[in-house]
């Protein structure tokens, strides 16, 4: 199994494993806006101009496995330290297809992405967890963080 960069060639499957990613969460099919895939491609295509974004695919032979996007975070409010003590990177989208999981393919993901945020100057690396990835996010050292939400 090799783990190489993913092209900009590539953002389709990135697309593809992205929504993958949600229709594994239960969401339902007319949850979905019309132009879901046009967003994923957007956001993309941003992350690689303004972002650092890093995208990693597994592959096998001709399959691949799965994949990993990670960039600078952003942060949704004003950032006043300096990013030498505090520069957040996030990990999105880490997708590992059926027929390759509990075989390591996600921590070999998961060490390109924290690799990829500490060669930009990360200090921090934030993802939110599906309950699938938990067990391996708390191996690799991920702690819960205090975020609070409510229902509106």
């Amino acid at each position: 199994m090799d783990i190489r960069a993913a092209t900009e060639d590539e953002h389709e499957l990135l697309v593809d494993h992205y929504l993958a990613l949600w229709d594994s969460y239960g969401t339902p099919a007319d949850h979905y806006r019309a132009d879901a895939r046009a967003q994923v491609h957007a956001f993309l295509a941003a992350g690689r101009r303004e972002r650092e974004l890093g995208a990693f695919l597994a592959v096998e032979g001709e399959a691949v496995a799965g994949s990993a996007i990670c960039q600078l975070h952003i942060s949704p409010y004003p950032e006043v330290i300096d990013p030498r003590h505090r520069l957040f990177g996030y990990v999105l989208s880490v997708f590992v297809d059926a027929r390759f999981r509990r075989r390591g393919v996600g921590r070999r993901l998961m060490a390109s992405a924290l690799a990829h945020l500490r060669e930009l100057g990360c200090t921090t690396a934030v993802l939110h967890a599906s309950a699938a990835g938990e067990p391996l996010y708390e191996e690799l050292g991920f702690t819960p963080a205090r975020e609070m939400r409510l229902a509106l």
